[in-house]
């Protein structure tokens, strides 16, 4: 029994790990997710444990039970992993299309439901058979379970998160399962327990046909080139027409061609330079961006950088882009940031092409300490440009809040910051003063016919139009009415927060409507103060079960403290180091490892 509850820990383990990753790849989560993901894990576990766990006195060999239980439990890990991978297809989403947080949560609750309602009912049958065996047996039982899933987070981060994909570390818990329990009843009688094997491999098999059903119904309507799964994400690269696009989990990339992105992107910056030598490219590289680059005869050097090798290898498949074969062009693989602080090498301009700041890994794109550290890497009058989602006639209030906050953490790193108006708002900051403030449409379109740019939409009747006085005035105008726009911040992310509030709202997250209701400080101190009270209250109350009371306020206020303190260490791992997917086991197993050291 000693063994099986330590394997009970290794399945569990095993199946959040595959949980979590499938959360960030279908969801594009963030921690709000990952923190309701925590929340409805324990929650489950409480109801399995205290509410199923109450029949555990009534059974008369706990060891049986637990046993002809364990196969499922593993089973109904690997159908949580599919619930969630199934989620567009269940809401008949279209590639690329954000899941709502309602939904999200939602999806969580349901997925996680009968994996840890029977994760928390086996505990309590461990802890019972324990129990017989004369020893002592809750403390036991909670030390082997967290040392079983501090082995499979250690298994699972250095060697299973390389080698293989999600879907085969989601296998893993109920292969073990129905093995395990398999053998442990395993008799002369073979007949007896065949079901232990058959049984939940049949129903195993099932899931596997509808995981892989809903798969290819996400991408209908495209033809699905190729899909690879590496420590950093899930790619996959599909086709339509004449249109190849590249996803990471479910967020779009890129498509090619797409020339009016990438022609904005990249020559509003380099027109402003003044002759530019030496560009960086952050993320998105192999989308087009470089040849743009490329088309300006004084670029002597382009530093590709992007995180994912396999991003690459793929678009060599998959892309004919001529800047493969130009000398001038080299490629990094390693996060943009960490790339930054370690070269000492000076760009004349910077492009940056990432994702919105709707997380911890990609708000550290847009703080103040990336903004100071990009100004730091460029030239004395070095041109900054990337650019977020806008509105081209309305700008509602929550958007200008977003996009004010943005302007004003670059303006404290930049000397010189301006906003182009549209659908895609484009920021440009110069590290002279004067660069881009007064930057005109008649200067960009001129300067690009004196060159000889080739272009199909960063020309002067489409210049004219997106930077016509009105336009401008209008989105300065907004962005100057928002009163005192905080500076984003590695560890005052408040870019992240206001840019989860216009998603939301997009949505209509009555979760995320709820949030930007309670998100101010007077509300927030108020509530808890008015949690501090009521717990001191509880536990001081005198009289009949005083004890009892006094234990059952502390142990809540442990987990209160232990779960707010993961989802922090989480946030904080992808702001400084900024990819979880691979690394989500090591955080996990680590977590438990205390946990079993404590306990034990």
């Amino acid at each position: 029994m000693t063994l099986s509850v330590f394997i009970l820990g290794i399945i569990g383990m095993m199946a959040q790990v595959a949980f979590l990753r499938e959360i960030l790849t279908t969801f594009r989560a963030g921690e709000l997710t990952i923190g309701a993901a925590l929340f409805f894990w324990l929650l489950w576990t409480s109801v399995g444990s205290g509410i199923l766990g109450r029949l555990v006195s009534r059974l008369d060999n706990p060891y049986k039970w637990f046993h002809s239980i364990l196969p499922w439990y593993g089973i109904c890990g690997y159908l949580g992993v599919s619930i969630i991978g199934s989620v567009p297809f269940l809401a008949r989403l279209t590639p690329g299309e954000l899941i709502p947080y309602d939904l999200q949560c939602i999806a969580v609750a349901l997925a996680f439901l009968p994996f840890n309602i029977l994760g928390g009912f086996l505990f309590t049958l461990g802890v019972k058979a324990l129990e017989r065996e004369d020893s002592p047996s809750a403390g036991k039982a909670y030390t082997l379970e967290a040392s079983g899933a501090a082995l499979a987070g250690a298994v699972a981060s250095l060697i299973l998160v390389s080698l293989t994909t999600n879907n085969v570390i989601a296998l893993t818990g109920p292969a073990i399962g129905i093995i395990t329990a398999f053998l442990r009843r395993f008799t002369h009688k073979i007949s007896r327990y065949i079901y232990l094997l058959i049984l939940p491999a049949a129903f195993l098999v099932v899931i596997m046909w509808w995981n892989e059903s809903a798969s290819r119904y996400y991408y209908r309507g495209q033809t699905l080139l190729c899909e690879k799964e590496t420590k950093y994400g899930r790619l996959r690269v599909t086709k339509r027409r004449e249109q190849i696009t590249f996803y990471s989990g479910a967020s779009t990339l890129f498509s090619a061609p797409d020339p009016e992105t990438s022609e904005y992107l990249v020559h509003i910056p380099m027109l402003a330079s003044e002759e530019p030598k030496s560009v960086l490219v952050l993320g998105g590289g192999p989308g087009g961006l470089i040849d743009e680059v490329l088309k300006y005869e004084s670029v002597e050097r382009v530093a590709c950088v992007e995180l994912d090798p396999a991003l690459f290898e793929l678009a060599d498949l998959y892309l004919e882009e001529a800047w493969k074969y130009d000398p001038r062009v080299e490629t990094f693989f390693i996060d943009g940031r960490a790339f930054l602080e370690n070269t000492e090498s000076k760009f004349d301009v910077i492009i940056m092409n990432m994702p919105a700041p709707l997380s911890g890994v990609t708000n550290r794109y847009y703080t103040g300490e990336f903004f100071s550290l990009v100004s730091s890497r460029l030239t004395e009058r070095g041109i900054f440009g990337f650019s977020l989602t806008g509105s081209e006639n309305y700008i509602p209030e929550d958007l200008a809040l977003f996009l004010a906050s943005i302007r004003h953490t670059l303006r404290s790193a930049f000397p010189s910051v301006t906003v182009l108006p549209g659908l895609e708002c484009r920021f440009a900051a110069g590290k002279s003063p004067g660069l881009v403030d007064s930057l005109g449409w008649e200067y960009l379109a001129a300067k690009r016919k004196e060159l000889g740019i080739e272009t199909s939409y960063v020309r002067d009747y489409f210049l004219r139009f997106t930077m016509a006085p009105e336009r401008m005035n209008f989105l300065t105008e907004n962005l100057d009415a928002v009163q005192s726009p905080s500076i984003n911040s590695d560890t005052k992310p408040t870019g992240y927060f206001s840019r989860t509030i216009v998603q939301g709202n997009l949505d209509a997250s009555r979760i995320i409507h709820f949030i930007s209701a309670i998100a101010n400080p007077g509300i927030l101190i108020v509530l808890i103060i008015t949690v501090i009270t009521i717990t001191a209250f509880f536990a001081l109350l005198p009289g009949k079960g005083a004890l009892t009371r006094k234990v059952i306020a502390t142990v809540m206020s442990t987990g209160l403290t232990e779960i707010s303190l993961e989802v922090l260490a989480i946030m904080a791992y992808q702001s400084i180091f900024g990819f979880l997917y691979g690394r989500i086991a090591l955080l996990t197993g680590s977590y438990m490892a205390g946990l079993a050291a404590g306990a034990l």
